[in-house]
């Protein structure tokens, strides 16, 4: 009974309250899509709009606190790390297929392995991020 609490972190707060604010905004973003889909009227679809993009801030907040502040020792860290790096690559690997056409033949096959290289680290990274996530739940 005379176990001492322990006081979360400053950087641990500040996750904890950006995972709650993500957490809070996908449940009335649910509720708004139930809601526009048994009514759809033009008011509330402007607001689904709004609180997905409310949605995507806060989830990229979330994302960004748990890399700047997170510890890679705890498992919730490594969910938000691979899902980082698997953005970034499809991303990359999107533009890299927009240029790869105004390219003279030889980049465009350096384009495209490079493209495969990274399509090969993407499986790999969700691949880790299955394990990851298999982890923390």
């Amino acid at each position: 009974m005379n176990e001492a609490v322990r006081t979360p972190t400053i950087p641990e707060s500040l996750i904890s309250a950006r995972l709650l604010m993500l957490q809070s905004r996908r449940l009335i973003l649910a509720t708004l899509e139930r809601r526009l889909r048994q009514q759809p009227v033009g008011s509330l679809r402007v607001r689904v709009d709004h609180m997905r993009d409310a949605t995507a801030s806060a989830h990229a907040n979330y994302c960004s606190s748990m890399l700047r502040w997170g510890s890679s020792d705890t498992p919730e860290y490594w969910p938000v790390a691979f899902t980082c790096l698997i953005t970034t690559a499809n991303s990359l690997t999107g533009k890299l297929r927009g240029v790869a056409p105004d390219l003279p033949l030889s980049d465009r096959y350096l384009v495209a392995t490079d493209v495969e290289v990274l399509e090969q680290l993407v499986e790999q990274w969700r691949d880790s991020a299955r394990s990851s996530i298999a982890a923390v739940a």
